[in-house]
């Protein structure tokens, strides 16, 4: 199981049980870092991702009732746009994410194990929906698959790799690269395209805050107490953990890092009616 997966998993449990809504996006900050660092707040702002993604699709000409959810995760944006009157079908190649989808969409909702690029259905969508889950996909066959099933538009929630940063198997390519690929296959054309990075990285402030501010000191002390009162399960801990368990308070920097390294974009195209390349 690859860490990223993992990390996922993690991310989309604790949403669950803190919120009860199983998000795992980032949240959406549009005034900015908030003035209290917490984890509510981090919940609000994925609350206020789906509100934004949710008016991205009011966008698309002609109406949306159809969704294919791609990379659907937890079934959490799923849920949301199904109470708004949509109907969704989901699909994701995590089976541990589909089985918390399934526990939680309405009965009948489609939710198939599968990876994108070999996903196959004889049914048709209105909306191909790509939140947070386009750079896993090879960005040629998301758009050819694309212009397979969707007969409206598609909507991207995510991020693009800086120049000299992307990846070389199509995956996490640059925004660019996308722009050329769209362009060459000629089945969407794109009707806005919004920087996000700034609304997106109060994220990885307030997740950093909270590793070094909160859990780290809680960590410390712990050990410390361990160490203390029973002193073989200290040296256990310490022999399998203790390198991982140092790095908790330091900083990252990631929320720099990753405004070096991508963008953050909100993406609307409409179907152009030409068949992909």
């Amino acid at each position: 199981m690859k860490l990223k997966s993992v990390e996922l998993d993690a991310t989309a449990l604790m949403s669950e049980v803190m919120f009860g809504h199983g998000y795992a996006h980032y949240g959406y900050f549009p005034d900015g870092v908030p003035e209290v660092l917490s984890a509510q707040a981090v919940g609000a702002a994925q609350q206020a991702y789906l509100e934004k993604l949710a008016e991205a699709i009011g966008t698309v000409p002609g109406g949306v009732a159809r969704i294919l959810d791609v990379g659907s995760g937890t079934g959490a944006n799923a849920r949301a746009l199904i109470e708004r009157g949509f109907a969704v079908a989901c699909v994701s190649p995590s089976a541990q994410m589909n089985e918390m989808a399934r526990a939680k969409l309405p009965p009948g909702t489609p939710v198939t194990d599968a990876y994108f690029e070999r996903f196959e259905t004889e049914d048709r969508y209105d909306l191909c929906l790509f939140a947070e889950s386009f750079h896993y996909i090879d960005l040629a066959a998301a758009l050819r698959q694309s212009a397979r099933y969707a007969e409206k538009g598609v909507v991207i929630f995510d991020y693009f790799r800086r120049p000299g940063r992307e990846h070389r198997d199509g995956t996490r390519g640059t925004h660019a690269a996308f722009l050329a690929e769209v362009a060459r296959q000629g089945a969407f054309e794109v009707l806005s395209d919004d920087d996000m990075t700034d609304a997106i990285t109060p994220t990885f402030v307030i997740h950093e805050y909270l590793k070094n501010e909160k859990v780290a000191p809680f960590v410390q002390r712990f050990r410390a107490q361990l160490r203390q009162d029973y002193p073989w399960r200290a040296w256990a801990l310490e022999k399998a953990f203790g390198r991982t368990l140092d790095k908790l308070g330091r900083r990252t920097g990631r929320s720099e890092k990753f405004a070096r390294e991508h963008e953050y974009r909100l993406i609307v195209m409409r179907r152009t009616g030409a068949q992909a390349a």
